[in-house]
């Protein structure tokens, strides 16, 4: 194939378009380093002439080239650049067809990133004005409409949310006729409905709030990546000498989020349709020593066939965490029993530092004032923990096929 457009060389073209990417990356809001991106109308106007850019470009060499070889060259060239691991998961769609719509192409990421504010939403509108608005205003028109369809559909959710909150009323505690406790063992006492609901509306809590879903949304678009790319991004996140225990906390509640974004609805359901069971803290303990020393080929058979991306955020976890699996207690003890499957080495760690705390480990930090007897732990962090495992892993069993 001979390139016959003399306007500008295939070289020439190739490294302007690498540099459309970037922009379009930019465009999404965040920067490479993880950092949001802002946009003022100057650098919005800017990035639509990018988008005009290449409209007029492609219209030309549409037009010159009769036999369409120049045409193929490009093709082929864009082909190649999407083939690189490197290349962004979310510009997957970048093709002639886009680029000979450029300004609608740099318009659908500047509205549709999720970090999209009232300043920027001005600065994008200020900018179409600028620019003649040629077709521009209806193009944003369209996608403010769509935009608006997805908030009402988030507000109406959350609206029924909130009346869910209001209305559900604690379930009964069953009565038994035979009230020998010596089935509970040595005086145990099972865990109270009391406990039992403001532990479960504290995990649904987290899982639906708005910081949340944020975030779960920022994991499904890192996490498309590879992992070198995704690796890279949670290396480049700011770090200073004060935040340095915060940013790592932060990438670790990310990693795990990364690892439920394709079972989000079955992992709010599971929690959501979890009963009061009369059951005691050793009595769950026991049962989650049971799963650990039944962790076999076997049983991670019958677990979630988990895809390779969350096999690579498991490892990826497990590395970071050597030495550090203390730091999981910083996270809500929810999103780390629901995030990781018993099957996991990092399970075995995880579980290693409750054991840690129940048998006085002078190397843990104490995270309650409860006595070493595992029957005194009742409405404290240790039994929280100890519970939610119980809960995700036995009871609804979300690491699981159903």
């Amino acid at each position: 194939m001979v390139w016959n457009y003399p306007e500008i060389s295939k070289e020439d073209f190739v490294k302007l378009l690498k540099g459309f990417v970037d922009l379009l990356i930019l465009a999404s809001g965040f920067q490479s380093s993880g950092v949001p991106a802002h946009w003022d109308a100057e650098n919005c106007r800017k990035a639509l002439q990018w988008g005009l850019f290449f409209e007029n470009i492609l219209r030309s060499i549409n037009s010159s080239d009769t036999s369409g070889e120049s045409v193929r060259e490009l093709e082929e060239a864009i082909s190649e650049m999407k083939s690189n691991p490197l290349f962004p998961k979310g510009l997957e769609n970048l093709s002639l067809d886009t680029l000979s719509k450029g300004r609608e192409f740099v318009l659908e990421h500047l509205m549709n990133n999720s970090t999209l504010k009232d300043k920027q939403l001005q600065a994008v509108l200020v900018a179409a004005v600028e620019s003649d608005g040629d077709g521009i205003t209806d193009i944003i028109d369209g996608r403010l409409c769509e935009r608006q369809a997805v908030v009402s559909c988030v507000s109406a959710l959350e609206t029924g949310l909130k009346i869910l909150s209001r209305n559900v009323e604690p379930k009964e505690l069953p009565q038994k006729e035979d009230k020998d406790t010596t089935l509970l063992g040595g005086g145990q006492q099972p865990i109270e409905l009391v406990t039992w609901n403001k532990w479960q509306s504290k995990g649904l809590s987290y899982f639906l709030s708005k910081r949340t879903l944020r975030l779960v949304s920022g994991a499904n678009l890192i996490f498309s990546a590879p992992r070198a790319q995704w690796a890279q991004v949670l290396r480049r996140l700011h770090v200073s000498a004060e935040n340095k225990d915060d940013i790592f906390v932060e990438k670790i509640e990310l990693l795990l989020l990364g690892c439920v974004t394709s079972r989000w609805t079955h992992l709010i359901e599971g929690i959501m349709s979890v009963s009061y069971k009369s059951v005691t803290v050793p009595e769950q303990y026991e049962e989650l020593c049971n799963l650990l020393l039944q962790r076999s080929k076997g049983l991670k058979q019958n677990e979630i066939a988990l895809n390779s991306k969350v096999e690579e955020i498991l490892e990826y976890l497990t590395e970071i965490l050597e030495n550090r699996s203390h730091r999981l207690w910083e996270l809500p003890s929810s999103l780390t029993a629901a995030a990781i499957p018993s099957w996991s080495p990092l399970f075995g760690l995880y579980f290693g530092e409750i054991e840690k705390q129940l048998k006085l480990d002078l190397s843990a930090t104490r995270c309650c004032s409860c006595h070493k007897d595992l029957n005194e732990h009742k409405d404290c962090e240790l039994a929280e923990r100890v519970w939610c495992l119980y809960v995700f892993h036995i009871v609804c069993r979300c690491h699981q096929t159903i």
